[in-house]
């Protein structure tokens, strides 16, 4: 077993054929972007953040499917699938916060409760009312912290059409973190996509 796995390791390495490498960019371009495109559109179409990213999701795994049965090896199959399902837990949050950021109305809400989240305890969820007393249906936890109190004004970011859940402002530059972020998250993806594909052939052979 040694000396076959010795001579497997002195087999000198074909570099891939070119329809390879553009299948590989193929499959890395159209599985990154279904992800990016799934999660968006059911964010903008007005489906809850859990829906999009399921979306998403689905899109992730479709793309790990596809690397199996191309018999890319499980290891970067597992890691695509890690890198998907981050993606699209997060492309739901960044359309939220870019087309916000781009067409939302800022207005100042009144904090009728303060509440520790059940699933952080260092996070904070405000519930709030406009000021004619309409209450908001969705609890703000940008601009909540132990210093807010019932009675006190944040701001808050809605959408007039109403398709997009409102959230409370961001510190200035969080907005762009979340960007860099996801852009790392689709360049990471798209790169191990790319690898499976050309490592394939080898595994193939």
């Amino acid at each position: 077993m040694c000396r076959a796995l010795a001579r497997r390791l002195r087999r000198p390495a074909l570099p891939p054929p070119l329809w390879l490498r553009l299948e590989g960019i193929a499959v890395a371009v159209l599985g990154a972007g279904a992800i990016v495109v799934c999660g968006a559109a059911g964010t903008l179409a007005g489906f809850p953040s859990a829906q999009s990213a399921a979306a998403g999701a689905v899109a992730a795994l479709a793309l790990t499917l596809y690397l199996l049965v191309t018999r890319a090896g499980r290891i970067l199959g597992a890691a695509v699938a890690a890198l998907g399902i981050a993606l699209a837990l997060l492309v739901p949050q960044l359309t939220t916060d870019v087309t916000l950021a781009g067409r939302g109305e800022r207005v100042q809400v009144v904090v009728t409760a303060v509440a520790v989240s059940q699933e952080d305890d260092e996070k904070y969820l405000c519930s709030v009312r406009y000021g004619d007393g309409t209450p908001v249906k969705r609890r703000l936890s940008r601009g909540c912290s132990a210093a807010v109190t019932p009675g006190s004004s944040i701001g808050m970011l809605y959408d007039p059409k109403g398709r997009l859940a409102p959230h409370g402002i961001s510190p200035a530059g969080a907005t762009w973190r979340l960007v860099a972020q996801g852009a790392a998250l689709t360049a990471g993806l798209a790169v191990l996509a790319y690898l499976a594909v050309v490592r394939s052939i080898r595994r193939g052979a």
